[in-house]
């Protein structure tokens, strides 16, 4: 063999190899960033709204009695992980208002939990670049979430941004709770109704509330990667702008 074709196979020789290597390194890196994104959590939610009760953004109706609706909600994750990380026994939730929305997590998180807990967050309540649903995205604040529930009651304490306390509508036989099944916001299969009994919201970014009366959803969830979120909350497609101007409901 010559010379120059001993050269030229070489560097073909080299090229193959190199793209070969190339074609690893690449399959393998899709595979960790998939097996990094494999995430699943199952718990409870526990919401409420300023809505009448039942709230008509649950049945594929504007919000009433308000051209707005507003809401305070936390997931508890009973049992989850985002990658190999586990998330078992924390919280993450929301508060969605008239200047916009944040997301608030739970503090007890350490280490390698924290941006878990915030990546699998982002994922449920839909955050791209600044918005978050349909909103303005305020911000990430870390706190203190205490979500109590049994089976008459509801409370939820996002510090001293806002919190609510609800007690659960009783159906006909007066011992169970009256239940929505498929509604058409929550991804949640069955909600239980609630009535608030006190209802606030009261944050760093202005968004300032108070009622009572008005409706709360409490109900299991679980979700993974594959789940299709859509508009979670009302608040996300129908909450008023930051100048105070109230936007129609949308889908």
């Amino acid at each position: 063999m010559s010379k120059n074709r001993l050269i030229s196979f070489s560097l073909r020789l080299a090229v193959a190899v190199a793209l070969i290597g190339v074609q690893y390194r690449t399959t393998a890196s899709e595979e960790v960033t998939k097996s990094d994104e494999r995430w699943h959590i199952k718990g409870a939610l526990s919401e409420a709204c300023t809505c009448n009760v039942p709230c008509t953004c649950n049945f594929g109706q504007g919000p009433s009695p308000h051209s707005y609706c507003y809401s305070v909600y936390s997931y508890e994750i009973k049992q989850g992980n985002f990658g190999d990380v586990k998330l078992d026994g924390l919280r993450f939730g929301a508060i969605d208002a008239s200047k916009g929305n944040t997301m608030y997590l739970d503090t007890r998180a350490e280490g390698k939990q924290r941006e878990a807990l915030e990546a699998v967050a982002r994922k449920v309540m839909r955050v791209d670049g600044d918005r978050m649903g349909r909103s303005k995205m305020l911000g990430i604040q870390w706190i203190k979430i205490d979500q109590q529930y049994d089976d008459r009651h509801d409370m939820l304490d996002l510090g001293t941004a806002g919190s609510f306390k609800t007690s659960y509508i009783m159906g006909r036989d007066k011992t169970k709770p009256v239940v929505v099944v498929n509604n058409t916001e929550w991804a949640i299969h069955e909600a239980i109704k609630g009535k608030t009994e006190a209802f606030n919201i009261k944050d760093q970014y202005g968004n300032h509330y108070s009622a009572h009366g008005t409706n709360s959803n409490h109900g299991d969830f679980e979700y993974d990667e594959t789940t299709k979120f859509g508009d979670l909350s009302c608040a996300s497609s129908c909450a008023a702008g930051e100048n105070g101007d109230e936007k129609k409901h949308k889908h």
